[in-house]
C-alpha cells in the first residue's frame, strides 16, 4: 500500500506542468498605446525623476507619433527626431508593457530616452514610469493630447 501511494505521488507531482506559471503570460493591458499615440499632437505634462522636476524644460515642444514607430519632438526653434515603440515582451525582470523612446543624447531628450513602464493609457491621457538605474528614484513622464 505504501508503494502505490508512493508511485501515485509521483505521477500526479510530474503530471504538474510548469507552463501554469502565470508569471510568464504576457500581458495585452495598453496595447492600445500603439494606436493612440499616433493619433494627434501630444506635450509633456509632466517629467520628475526622484525629486527633481523637469517639466519645464519640455514646455514648448509638440510630439507627434507616427505610426511607423518614428516620433517627432518640435518647438518654434527646431526638430528633434527619435522612435517610439511598444512593448510587451517579459524579457526583462518584470513582466510589465513598456513604452521604448529613443532620442539623441541632446539635452533635454536624453532625460526621456528610457524603457519606460506604463501606468496608463486613455484617449488624452499616457502616464509612465521607470526605476532609474543607479539610486532607485522613480521617475514619472505624462503625455496629454494636444
Amino acid at each position: 500500500m505504501k508503494r502505490v501511494l508512493i508511485v501515485l505521488a509521483i505521477v500526479i507531482f510530474a503530471s504538474c506542468s510548469s507552463d501554469d506559471d502565470s508569471g510568464d503570460v504576457n500581458t495585452n493591458e495598453f496595447e492600445n498605446i500603439k494606436t493612440t499615440l499616433p493619433q494627434g499632437e501630444w506635450e509633456v505634462s509632466k517629467l520628475i525623476d526622484g525629486q527633481t522636476d523637469h517639466t519645464a524644460s519640455f514646455e514648448s515642444f509638440v510630439f507627434t507619433f507616427k505610426e511607423d514607430g518614428t516620433v517627432r519632438a518640435q518647438n518654434d526653434l527646431f526638430t528633434e527626431n527619435g522612435t517610439w515603440a511598444y512593448d510587451n515582451s517579459s524579457s526583462s525582470s518584470d513582466s510589465s508593457e513598456e513604452l521604448i523612446l529613443q532620442f539623441s543624447e541632446m539635452t533635454p531628450f536624453d532625460e526621456i530616452n528610457d524603457d519606460w513602464d506604463i501606468v496608463s493609457v486613455s484617449n488624452s491621457k499616457i502616464e509612465l514610469s521607470d526605476v532609474s538605474g543607479g539610486n532607485g528614484d522613480v521617475e514619472l513622464l505624462t503625455f496629454v493630447k494636444l
